[in-house]
């Protein structure tokens, strides 16, 4: 029987962290000394961001059956073909299956008609988004810490060479329409701010997890890098 049954959760803005550092990581803005000339922007947009956006997630884990070279064969049939998924959840036993979304960014985005505003408010949503992703996480492996199974950090399709394609099987089986979230032909979700993926459960505490961005080839130039960190 899998360890976590299906959930569908509210992501509360208040417990989530380093939404304001990544957002001035990704500007190479000082928090603490925002310019003058971007002040009215900053505060605008933070409020907006602040009062208006929402996030929430749904997530379940599958039992893994066998692996084979580059695929991953779970109990319930469903094939999972990527290397690095391969590698990365070999030890595992359980994969669990994610989805978190933002809500209210592309209603702020089409009411401001201000491109540099517009530019302020798509760096809040990916902060958001990006450290609702972590929170989830981490909330993931605090529930299963007591039981003595450890979770690995999330990889997510089209990310380190995980196949786009690999978004099928997560909507097939997760069924994120529930939570406002839909697929197209070319594996792109909407809303625009979402972010799916995949975690190992482990039965052994692996105390230097890979994370995505170590084994990514735009981690000594990306803004976003080890964002499961904050």
């Amino acid at each position: 029987m899998a360890k976590l049954k299906r959930q569908v959760i509210d992501v509360p803005v208040e417990k989530v962290t380093g939404i304001d550092k990544l957002f001035g990581q990704m500007l190479n803005m000082d928090m603490d000394n925002v310019p003058a000339k971007y002040k009215r922007a900053f505060d605008l947009t933070k409020n907006i961001a602040y009062d208006n956006f929402a996030m929430k997630s749904v997530y379940e884990s599958y039992e893994l059956d066998e692996m084979n070279g580059d695929e991953l064969k779970l109990k319930n049939g469903v094939v999972l073909k990527s290397q690095v998924m391969a590698d990365m959840f070999r030890d595992s036993f359980e994969i669990v299956f994610y989805v978190v979304t933002l809500y209210g960014y592309e209603a702020a985005d089409e009411a401001e008609d201000s491109m540099f505003n517009k530019l302020f408010l798509d760096h809040w949503g990916t902060a958001f988004i990006e450290c609702a992703d972590s929170w989830v996480g981490k909330t993931i492996a605090k529930i299963l810490e007591d039981e003595e199974i450890y979770a690995t950090h999330s990889f997510s399709p089209g990310q380190t060479d995980i196949p786009l394609e690999m978004q099928t099987p997560i909507f097939e089986l997760l069924l994120p329409g529930e939570i406002g979230v839909t697929l197209n032909d070319s594996y792109m979700m909407h809303p625009k701010k979402t972010v799916s993926g995949f975690i190992g459960l482990k039965l052994e505490k692996d105390e230097n997890r890979i994370r995505p961005c170590d084994i990514c080839a735009r981690r000594e130039s990306c803004p976003n890098v080890h964002v499961s960190d904050f």
